[in-house]
């Protein structure tokens, strides 16, 4: 059997590749073309004895199937995830209309949805998609070819991140055995989380802010920001309306999402009714020149509380504001893995080829020997061949001693006579999956970032000391879809009104909002400091006010590229981190003398938390956890940039987010903590080792290594105590699953410690 592969647009995008399968009793080669970005040409690509068996289609961007009816021929199958194969149809007619792509319904009856290993020539080859996170229904592709007793198995990553996207599941290194050569694609991302933080961030201000906000986004993007302002809901109790129009929303009704707070409007005729006040509507293309988001764009091009977010992942250019007379922003996002995460990939799965895709020149060059494996790095035009009748073939270029390395690892894996367990484990794939409701974190939002931004959460001792009293006839404001747009975490906070008859917005009644929450103490009231003006001075200890007919009520400060609005006065400046409590005067005179002391006292305490002489340090609290696993999470968290409490928060906060979904996360760490390390010593350096335990006062031998080897690395086995930040707001979570009868913790330390564990180990 011989494989090779061959670079199939290496001057164009260099995503896509095609893989050739030579077996003796074969007369025609197969041949699986991997993706056909722009360029790709099979009939220059296959010889005359050569024919395409299938092509894999990884994801429906275009630089990854612009080329799709020029490459297809022969009748070859399409095989796809469910995700991209649902929303192909939509996509192709794009396709058609913007980039000439042409005998679109052949294509789409070539199409077939798979899951698992189908069989592509007889049983000799076959393939299976295997999760790969990076946009919605993206997905990579596991190749198996068998001749004889001979085997080979590729891995295609296809566009792929660790993380989640729109809820879809992302790639995971170590869900791949024997994998002889592994396709990566090495387009990176340092920036990504900052980068869709700050998306999020910005379109969720915006429209806490009563901004029409206009996001321009290519449709995948389009859907998964929909996604991530839908988890806000479910994970921050805070509702943000958004609404799709035109592509995007085909495309996310076609995935099956259902999200109480997106609507989708497929296809409009006034623009108008697609954009409210305090609603993020997100519409393509990714800058607003043509269609749909031209249209929008137009129709809010003179509102001067109106934004404009562009979101970009291709070569385009953003509008700059000109004469819109709104606020413009643009954020360039590429949801790719960092350079490390390739490492980290390429370690943990070992394979015996890499060849690296999706980049050109210098920027793949880099690659070349990175790794310790046979690195194809090239971008080559030709043929190259990977393996030969039972042996791998090294590129001309690797040294001698990567050369025996890995014949070495040849000898001692035999594609002839694998047992049956490492069959099995090679045999099975990761299932393809999408979570119910996107995880903001998993997603790679900085989640308490986003509630400093939308003020979630302020201090509970802010809230024991300060007095609400309800201004009488109000209605509660609630936003254009008739949720509240109030929020209940730690308090209750002012987002955005419904617009009057007479455009202005309505102040919310305190009395029905109150009965929301056990212990209503604080209304927090954010409002434009330029039409909202104090009646009282700075020394009375109760505050009256009736608000102005024309207040306009915002978010808070509104920024655009970090950099404050122009809007923004210098007394909102000052006043933005103050409390302001409003009591109203109701009953009689004598009554609010019986009430003057306590609201003095109260109000005395609240002007010193808002001039900072009160501090609301964070709680800490300590855990009693294995010495070897604290140093293992404070490495780690010192390697992702984050503080030893943060990590450990996330981590429990992960391994009960999976208890609770019945997953059993302690399983997932029950064959690796189990004690494997041997040593490998001969019968002299065996015996030696076993004098010194001996006289040494240890009881065994082992002891002593273990005691030596501790003290080597710096690692006191007899400091159990690791400082975490307080868990008090997932104490009744832990306590509920230490009480899962198939739960095998106890203890809040033994929670923490199996979390620890699922982590690092």
């Amino acid at each position: 059997m011989e494989i090779s592969y061959e670079h199939a647009n290496p001057r164009a995008g260099n995503e896509s590749f095609l893989l050739r399968i030579e077996q003796e009793c074969k007369l025609r080669t197969p041949c699986i073309l991997v993706d056909a970005g722009d360029g790709v040409d099979t009939s220059t690509l296959l010889g005359d004895d050569e024919y395409l068996a299938a092509i894999l289609l990884t994801h429906a961007h275009l630089d990854h199937y612009q080329s799709l009816d020029e490459a297809h021929r022969d009748g070859a199958p399409i095989f796809t995830s469910p995700g991209t194969a649902a929303i192909l149809e939509d996509v192709l007619a794009e396709g058609a209309r913007h980039h000439s792509m042409s005998d679109t319904d052949t294509i789409l009856e070539r199409v077939e949805a798979i899951d698992d290993w189908v069989d592509v020539v007889g049983d000799d080859i076959s393939v299976a998609p295997v999760p790969a996170g990076h946009t919605p229904g993206a997905c990579g592709f596991l190749i198996r070819a068998r001749d004889s007793q001979e085997s080979f198995r590729a891995l295609a990553t296809g566009d792929f991140t660790r993380r989640e996207a729109g809820g879809y599941v992302g790639f995971d290194p170590e869900q791949f055995l024997e994998v002889d050569a592994l396709f990566l694609t090495a387009a990176t991302n340092d920036g990504v989380d900052e980068t869709i933080t700050g998306i999020v961030e910005t379109l969720a201000a915006r429209a806490n802010a009563g901004s029409k906000t206009l996001c321009t986004a290519s449709g995948l993007t389009g859907v998964h920001l929909a996604t991530l302002l839908g988890s806000i809901e479910h994970e921050l109790d805070y509702a943000i309306p958004v609404t799709l129009v035109g592509q995007v929303a085909k495309l996310y009704d076609a995935l099956e999402y259902d999200y109480p707070n997106v609507d989708t409007v497929p296809e409009f005729a006034i623009p108008h009714d697609c954009l409210e006040e305090g609603t993020v509507t997100i519409a393509g293309p990714e800058v607003p020149v043509e269609g749909s988001s031209e249209r929008l764009f137009e129709a809010i091009r003179d509102d001067g509380n109106a934004t404009l977010v562009q979101v970009q992942g291709g070569t385009t250019t953003a509008k700059d504001a000109g004469d819109f007379a709104g606020t413009v922003s643009s954020f360039a996002f590429s949801n790719h893995p960092t350079e490390a995460i390739l490492d980290e990939i390429v370690e943990t799965i070992a394979p015996t080829h890499v060849v690296v895709s999706h980049q050109r020149g210098r920027s793949l060059e880099r690659y070349k020997d990175k790794w310790d494996a046979y690195t194809w790095a090239t971008g080559s035009s030709g043929t190259e061949q990977l393996y030969l009748d039972g042996s791998f073939c090294a590129p001309g270029w690797i040294g001698d001693a990567t050369k025996r390395r890995v014949r070495n690892r040849d000898k001692q894996r035999s594609t002839i006579d694998l047992g049956d367990g490492v069959l099995q484990a090679a045999a099975s794939v990761p299932k393809l999956e999408r979570r119910e409701t996107a995880d903001l974190e998993r997603e790679g939002v900085d989640v308490a970032r986003l509630r400093e931004e939308l003020h979630i959460g302020h201090s509970e001792e802010a809230m024991a000391t300060t007095t609400v009293e309800p201004e009488a006839e109000t209605d509660t404001t609630q936003n254009a879809r008739g949720a509240p747009v109030c929020v209940t975490d730690g308090g209750l906070y002012r987002t955005v009104g419904q617009p009057s008859s007479d455009n202005k917005h309505i102040t919310p009644d305190p009395t029905e909002v109150a009965d929301e929450i056990a212990n209503p103490t604080v209304i927090n009231v954010l409002c434009d400091s330029a039409s909202a003006e104090s009646d009282t001075s700075p020394d009375e200890t109760t505050a009256e006010r009736t608000p102005k007919a024309d207040t306009k009520e915002t978010g808070g400060k509104e920024t655009n590229g970090g950099e404050e609005d122009e809007s923004a006065t210098a007394t909102e400046t000052a006043d933005e981190t103050t409390e302001i409590s409003y009591t109203e005067r109701t009953g009689s005179e004598a009554e609010d003398e019986e009430t003057s002391d306590s609201d003095s006292t109260m109000s005395e305490t609240t002007t010193e938390e808002a001039t900072g002489t009160v501090t609301d340090e964070p709680v800490t609290e300590t855990v009693r956890i294995d010495p070897a696993i604290r140093t293992l999470a404070e490495h780690r968290a010192s390697s992702e940039g984050e503080s030893t409490e943060s990590f450990v928060e996330s981590a429990v906060r992960t391994y009960l987010a999976e208890a609770l979904r019945g997953n059993e996360p302690w399983s997932e760490t029950a064959g690796v903590t189990e004690r494997e390390l041997t040593i490998d010593a001969d019968p002299a350096l065996e015996k030696l080792i076993a004098t010194t335990a001996a006289n040494d006062d240890t009881s065994d031998a082992e002891s002593f290594v273990v005691r030596t080897l501790c003290d080597a690395i710096g690692l006191d086995v007899d400091d159990r105590e690791l400082p975490v930040r307080a868990l008090e707001e997932m104490d009744e979570l832990i306590v509920a699953t230490t009480e899962n009868e198939n739960c095998p913790h106890e203890t809040t330390d033994e929670v923490v410690q199996a979390a620890l564990e699922r982590r690092v180990l």
